[in-house]
């Protein structure tokens, strides 16, 4: 054997080696949720990894305490199941135990208990901003709990998140666009009106959604489970010019939602007693819901990317193209309206 092949046989094997290491030790509180840049890997891109945006996750020791004690991976990156490339991330969320932050999910004020295994992406500006990803659900019952699987959310934990793309056994997938139809204040607070933390003062929860506006996106009775969907979310940000705001969201290459012109709220706006520099955007992806289904949730996240132009995406490689996605311009108005129980 020459020494160009030993050599090249020894880099494959430090290649394959970095490579296997990298799943294995992959998870929610590493750099890049555990996927390397060096590898050319299309899993995740657009992302910054920054002091001030990047990808964040509190409840780490609670996590991992309960991956150790009942021997599984909530967060995972695997090479098995993919939509495109060489990795995708694996998701499971049990409804027995305790993984999240205790006062913020697990005993909550109400006694709703959530289970969460998210990514979370905070915090961004505003402006215009284009988002894929892509999600096969696997081991996956609907019922009538509603689980979230993509979120927007402000910084400012007093806020409920402004958009969330859900699932139940009634509506399938759809599109909850909480902040359409901005704040009603609440005089000394209510539950309902929380981001969720438990440990947030009632009096603090008093931002509550006027009206919230649903859009179906996928019926149940077309749900499938192991097929993957691909989402392309075209956003723009605006709290000064609301007029200008706008949702746009693609399945499939099939334009789904689309409010543009409308005058619909989507960045809440930063009120009294919240500073301007904590009202900022996340992305979150994942699974979170309730524990009242006792079910065992799991699904793959694959091509989750952020740009600022549809070019940028490179959307190609799924079977779609920014000219056909932007040649679809038919509005698409809510499916129904759902105000908040106070």
């Amino acid at each position: 054997m020459s020494c160009f092949e030993k050599c090249f046989h020894i880099y494959v094997l430090i290649i394959g080696i970095g490579f296997f290491t990298n799943l294995a030790h992959a998870d929610l509180f590493k750099t890049n949720l555990g996927i390397s840049n060096w590898s050319g890997d299309t899993t995740l891109k657009g992302f910054k990894n920054e002091d001030t945006e990047k990808f964040r996750n509190h409840n780490k020791k609670q996590m991992l305490d309960y991956e150790k004690e009942h021997d599984i991976k909530l967060f995972n990156v695997v090479d098995d199941n993919t939509r495109y490339g060489k990795t995708a991330f694996f998701v499971q969320a049990p409804s027995k135990g305790c993984f999240n932050r205790y006062e913020h999910d697990c005993q909550r004020k109400m006694g709703e208990q959530q289970k969460r295994v998210e990514a979370h992406y905070s915090a961004f500006n505003g402006g215009e901003h284009w988002f894929t990803v892509s999600i096969k659900f696997d081991n996956w019952a609907l019922n009538r709990n509603e689980m979230i699987v993509t979120q927007f959310h402000s910084d400012v934990s007093q806020y409920q998140n402004m958009l969330s793309l859900k699932i139940d056994n009634e509506e399938g997938l759809f599109l909850e666009h909480q902040s359409a139809n901005g704040f009603q204040f609440v005089e000394g607070g209510s539950e309902e009106c929380a981001g969720g933390a438990a440990d947030v003062l009632t009096e603090d929860k008093m931002y509550c959604p006027k009206l919230k506006d649903i859009y179906k996106v996928l019926p149940s009775s077309k749900f499938e489970r192991n097929v993957w969907y691909d989402f392309v979310y075209h956003l723009n940000f605006d709290k000064n010019n609301p007029d200008h705001e706008f949702i746009k969201l693609w399945l499939n290459g099939e334009l789904v939602v689309n409010n543009q012109g409308q005058g619909k709220t989507l960045w809440w706006p930063t009120m009294p007693g919240i500073e301007e520099w904590e009202n900022k955007i996340t992305f979150h992806f994942g699974i979170y819901g309730s524990k009242k289904d006792n079910a065992f949730h799991s699904a793959y996240f694959d091509e989750v990317h952020k740009s600022n132009s549809c070019e940028n995406l490179k959307l190609e490689r799924l079977g779609y193209n920014c000219k056909n996605l932007n040649n679809q311009t038919q509005i698409i108005k809510p499916t129904r309206h759902d105000a908040p129980d106070l």
